[in-house]
Order: structure tokens, then sequence, then C-alpha cells
């Protein structure tokens, strides 16, 4: 066999098997990062609820005091969005909406991270003197091999991000 066909066949295979193991990926994946915060979920709840508050503890704005931000619907609750945009290509475009909000328990919302849609949720739970937040990313990459190889690296992506902003919370 020639070089160049040999070449080409090993291409092939290569695709071959990134697309078979693609396959055996999960289409469904979720990343959650979890901080204990010394306050009752009664003075958490309205502060991860209003929107407008993101800012005072965005990852995103930590990396980028020049992140552009803008607000849209009804200051806290169901219908309050943010959006972003930076230079930094990292931190990219986003927006979050909240789809839905059960007071000093659960808000659900819709995000956008750089054009990967998915949804997002804050847990408010009693923890001992506290109250525990938990801040889950979840991202379907369906049937696109692409996609699920991408969703393969979402935990250390999106998790680091949201570990910074509990933090900062």
């Amino acid at each position: 066999m020639r070089p160049m066909t040999r070449l080409i066949l090993g291409i092939a295979a290569l695709a071959g098997i990134f697309a078979a193991v693609a396959l055996g990926l999960p289409s469904h994946v979720t990343v959650s990062r979890a901080v204990v915060i010394n306050a009752p979920e009664s003075a958490i709840f309205p502060y991860l609820n209003n929107l407008h508050q993101f800012g005072d503890w965005s990852p995103w704005k930590a990396r980028d005091p020049e992140l552009a931000v803008s607000y849209g619907g009804p200051e806290s609750g169901q219908g309050a969005r943010v959006t972003w945009s930076s230079k930094k290509p990292s931190i990219g475009t986003g927006s979050m909406e909240i789809g839905e909000s059960q007071p000093s328990r659960r808000i659900d919302l819709v995000v956008n991270f750089n054009g990967l849609d998915g949804t997002s949720s804050y847990d408010v739970m009693p923890s001992g003197s506290g109250s525990k937040v938990i801040w889950t990313f979840g991202y379907d990459s369906g049937t696109n091999p692409l996609k699920r190889w991408k969703a393969l690296m979402l935990d250390g992506l999106v998790g680091a991000e949201y570990r910074t902003g509990l933090e900062l919370l």
C-alpha cells in the first residue's frame, strides 16, 4: 500500500473510533457545585432571585471588570433576564432567564453560555445553622458526536466557574 493510502485509511479509522466512542458517551450531562452559607434561606433566596445582583457574585464579572451586562423583564422572579458580553473569549457572551421561582427553595433558569443552551438551577436548603446552595447546569447534547465530546468536558469548564461564583456569593 502506498503511504498516502495508509494515511487516509488511518484517518478514516480514527474518525470511526471517535464517532463510535461518542455514541457511548451520555447525551445529557449535569454539572453541580454547592456551598454552605451561614445565613437562613430567607436571606439568601432574594439575592439569587434578583438577577440585578448577579453581577455582585458572578464568576465572569470577577475575571473581567469590563464585562457588559444588561437586564430585561422584571427585576426578580419569573421572566427576569440577564445577558453579558465580554471581549475575553473564555467568558464570551451568555444569558440567563428565570423560568420558575419557588420562594426560599429553588430557581430554575434557561441559560446560554457562548451558544451552549441548557438549563440551570439554584437549590437552597437548610444545612445546620446556615443554608446549602447548589448551583446546577444541565446540557443535552443529543446525538451529535462533537457535542457529546464537548459535554464530557463541561464539568471541568463550568464546574470551576460555578465554584468561583459560589465562593463569591
